[in-house]
């Protein structure tokens, strides 16, 4: 063999090592690997192959055949966002860069839009649960039970909260139009946005008995909660009720900080994934909360609210008092992507401290007590009308 063949074969053999190395890396860790604008992916079957080809050939056909031109972004993010859809689960979802930052601005309790707390049912229907005082929304009277059809004239049913959130969510001073559905007619609102900051936490004393109420639960719920409490106490109540009627939930670790200060050192929630791995939600206050308590329950409690109910009642600190909960047991999580977009996904599903799921279900109360008919989706409700309230400071004063 002359010099040029040997040359030929090392430089052959050196090929086939760097390309070995590459295919063994890919199926080894699962990685990508980028060349100029061709990716190597590593896929765990024989479907998910052809899907991703298929997927690229019906791009083509878009860009050679479609009318109009779309951008390669667009196209995408459609095909990122019919990919979580496609799991059925109205919680779960792909959010570009500015919807994500609107999600998150959730979290905080203050953010600019119309001033209401929605949740939506198994048909991904957007309705409203709490419409707050001295907003756009409750200025204008948006109430209790109105389903959200229409926003700028678009149709957002079946769409999911997140999404109709984020269209009456923008900028403080421009114009928002939104449609709902009362009592099978339909109801506009041309409404101004504004700068929202959340009042998550209120509270006052009626007849020596404590009364907070918490619409939902942001980062700064526990704190503002704590506080109300203390100043509570200081006026010597002789026991305490918490409103939860129309809170749609929220931050899952607010409502393990609230618990901290009323249960003591106890689970308050745990989650187990499909996996079967366990995840327990433990308070830590060192000091658990020495007074009768009671809870007030709707269907409108749902989420986080439902975890601190269920945690109240499995720990017998407390009575549930009012009407069956929604029944939302199940957790997502958010995760922000390098790009500034991200994603929630349903990942477990949760159960109160004594192993009871109410996914679907809602939780039971002790005391099943329907509200006054004449003020049955309204927030502001005379205390001697409300008779799920009335009931509570019955059964606190030992009548």
């Amino acid at each position: 063999m002359d010099k040029g063949q040997r040359k030929k074969l090392i430089v052959i053999a050196v090929i086939a090592l760097i390309v070995t190395n590459i295919l063994t890396f890919c199926l080894t860790t699962g990685a990508n690997v980028a060349l100029g604008n061709k990716v190597i992916l590593n896929v765990d079957s024989t479907e998910m192959a052809d899907g991703l080809k298929k997927l690229v050939s019906l791009k083509g056909h878009i860009d050679k055949e479609y009318y109009k031109d779309i951008d390669d972004t667009t196209l995408m993010e459609g095909a990122m966002k019919g990919m979580f859809e496609s799991t059925g689960d109205p919680y779960s979802g792909y959010y570009t860069e500015e919807e994500f930052q609107k999600l998150m601005e959730s979290s905080t309790g203050t953010y600019s839009g119309i001033g209401v707390v929605v949740t939506e049912d198994e048909s991904a229907t957007t309705t409203v649960v709490t419409p707050y005082k001295n907003t756009p929304a409750g200025d204008a009277g948006m109430q209790i039970g109105d389903k959200i059809v229409k926003v700028n004239g678009e149709d957002v049913s079946g769409k999911g909260s997140e999404y109709t959130v984020s269209l009456m969510r923008g900028d403080p001073g421009t114009e928002v139009e939104v449609t709902v559905l009362r009592d099978g007619q339909e109801q506009t609102f041309n409404l101004t946005r504004q700068s929202i900051d959340t009042p998550t936490v209120d509270s006052k004393v009626i007849d020596g008995i404590g009364y907070i109420s918490i619409s939902e639960f942001t980062n700064k719920t526990s704190e503002d909660f704590n506080a109300e409490l203390e100043n509570l106490l200081s006026q010597h109540i002789s026991g305490l009720i918490i409103d939860l009627r129309y809170n749609g939930g929220g931050v899952v670790t607010s409502a393990v900080a609230v618990a901290d200060r009323l249960l003591g050192d106890t689970t308050v929630v745990y989650t187990v994934d499909k996996d079967g791995s366990r995840k327990d939600y433990t308070s830590t206050g060192e000091v658990k909360l020495d007074l009768p308590m009671a809870v007030l329950v709707n269907e409108g409690t749902a989420s986080s609210s439902e975890i601190l109910s269920g945690a109240i009642q499995d720990t017998g600190a407390g009575q549930l008092i009012g009407t069956q909960t929604f029944g939302k047991g199940i957790v997502q999580e958010v995760v922000p992507l390098k790009d500034k977009s991200g994603y929630k996904l349903t990942n477990a599903e949760y159960f109160t401290p004594n192993g009871r799921n109410i996914n679907e279900k809602g939780l039971t109360p002790d005391v099943a007590v329907s509200q006054n008919e004449a003020y049955k989706n309204t927030l502001n409700v005379p205390e001697d009308q409300d008779l799920q309230l009335q009931k509570a400071l019955e059964i606190l004063k030992g009548k």
